[in-house]
């Protein structure tokens, strides 16, 4: 089981690949826009998952400056907060990939605890009842 700075790992790394992500995509049409100021922000932009959530659509909280919004994992829209209406339209592209979902998921499951084995061993299910 993973524990909280195993989580932390994944999240940092969750962070740089958004941070990544949304320099990359608003660069896009200018490329000498990646070394402004304004860009500044996306490196210390923070996602926070709370494993105490009693909701059943688990959510993350992605803070970018002063600025937060709430997205669900599942659907990934927007649950509360605010971003610029262009940083949403990239977190949900962000959160809709695959693997981020995924990653995001599996923090929740070793979270909450509630990751269960697809396949349990005959003379083992003993164990998991």
């Amino acid at each position: 089981m993973m524990d909280n700075k195993d989580n932390r790992k994944i999240l940092d790394k969750l962070e740089d690949s958004l941070g990544h992500f949304l320099i990359g995509e608003l660069c896009k049409a200018d490329p000498s826009r990646r070394s402004s100021p304004e860009m500044y922000k996306y490196k210390g932009l923070s996602i926070n998952a709370d494993d105490k959530q009693q909701a059943s659509e688990k959510t993350v909280l992605v803070r970018i400056g002063v600025l937060e919004a709430e997205f669900k994992i599942d659907s990934c829209e927007k649950n509360s907060g605010c971003l610029s209406p262009e940083e949403e339209r990239l977190v949900k592209m962000w959160l809709a990939k695959s693997e981020n979902n995924h990653q995001l998921k599996t923090i929740f499951k070793k979270k909450t605890g509630t990751y269960k084995l697809d396949i349990i061993p005959f003379d083992l299910e003993h164990f998991y009842d």
